[in-house]
């Protein structure tokens, strides 16, 4: 298919090559009406569950429905609640229930559609029922699309910190489509730039550079979504294959900007846009490795110059910061007390992880990001 500037607008097909458990993520505007097919394509399962919101399923559920009611498969649709709170531990066991009452069973598959929140709750679900079912993600915002919904990462909050309780689980098969952007209010896709700033810093200079040259119309344009969804997505498959389990540190990278991100996210009660925060966490990363001598203080104000033409947050308010700082010493990441940073070392190069103690933390934030 060729789009009107004459580019070529076939889907694309990227594999995350993970042994037996390779699988394909496919990108392309209109794709999501392809689900069926190509479940059938690649799972056993002749039975799903779809685990999305309400406005989801009345915006795209009839094109996602339609494909997999042609494909033979029996579909069954599971709402949950919009928001953070759906990814509880309550809410899973609630889940499990409902596949129960669906009569579900080994064969048969669950099928996340939506975002980040569904993606994760649904993907614990399905690494936990009946001990794995089959998985397949069909992320909708453009955060899951380029992040979240790729790589098996599944969990859900504890009231003391953000994905404490989860598991790695891979999907069989990813379905993406930045068509289904279109219908997202602009404040939601502009978010997701973040985690597309964040992979051209660790990986990408050109995909860095096109987001420089299209500033915050990038979101607009259909064929520059595609090809910044796509660039994303064959660099999150790169990091999944060499350290899917978070063991060699290599794709401890993706996390650029998160330490501090999820920490805000928690403080603020989960009332800050998730792009918003890790815009934030980016610039004090970039910071704290200028000060290190790992960054030139030219590629941090670059940084920051690309965030404020994306319109993403440079600094924010908050009161006191030290439940910002418990918060960061009770991530994932933190080891032996010590908060440990994904630092970057320039824009498309390979960033470090090092520990930072909290004088060094509390003094980059008091004179970089933080107001207040």
């Amino acid at each position: 298919m060729t789009g009107n500037d004459g580019k070529d607008r076939r889907p694309r097909e990227i594999w995350v090559e993970l042994g037996p458990r390779r699988y394909p993520i496919h990108v392309g505007c209109g794709i999501l009406a392809e689900t069926g097919r190509l479940m059938k394509e690649r799972l056993p399962s002749t039975k799903c569950a779809i685990v999305s919101h309400a406005d989801v399923m009345e915006l795209h559920g009839g094109r996602l429905m339609e494909g997999i009611e042609e494909a033979g498969i029996e579909a069954h649709v599971v709402v949950v609640p919009p928001g953070e709170e759906s990814k509880s531990w309550e809410r899973a066991g609630w889940l499990h229930g409902a596949l129960l009452d669906l009569k579900l069973d080994r064969a048969s598959a669950l099928l996340a559609f939506g975002g980040g929140v569904v993606g994760d709750l649904a993907g614990f679900v399905a690494s936990t029922f009946m001990r794995g079912i089959s998985l397949v993600q069909a992320p909708t915002p453009l955060l899951a699309q380029v992040d979240s919904g790729i790589g098996g990462k599944t969990a859900v909050n504890h009231a003391r910190g953000k994905n404490l309780i989860g598991s790695f689980y891979q999907p069989r098969l990813v379905v993406v489509d930045p068509g289904l952007l279109e219908t997202l209010p602009r404040e939601e896709r502009r978010s997701g730039l973040a985690e597309v700033v964040k992979y051209g810093v660790i990986a990408d200079r050109e995909l860095f550079e096109l987001l420089e040259g299209a500033g915050e119309a990038a979101v607009d344009d259909a064929g520059t979504l595609e090809e910044i969804v796509s660039r994303c997505c064959a660099i999150k498959a790169r990091f999944v294959e060499g350290d899917e389990r978070d063991e060699t540190g290599m794709r401890a990278a993706l996390n650029l900007g998160h330490t501090l991100g999820h920490a805000l996210e928690i403080q603020g009660k989960l009332s800050i846009r998730h792009g918003e925060a890790v815009a934030v966490g980016m610039l004090l990363a970039a910071e704290i490795a200028v000060r290190r001598g790992l960054m030139q203080r030219g590629e941090a104000d670059r940084l920051k110059r690309l965030l404020k033409r994306l319109n993403l947050s440079t600094s924010i308010t908050i009161g006191a910061t030290d439940p910002v700082l418990e918060a960061m010493h009770r991530d994932k990441k933190a080891e032996a007390g010590t908060v440990r940073f994904v630092l970057p070392t320039g824009i498309g190069d390979a960033p470090v992880v090092e520990p930072i103690s909290d004088a060094e933390v509390m003094a980059a934030i008091r004179d970089s990001v933080i107001d207040g």
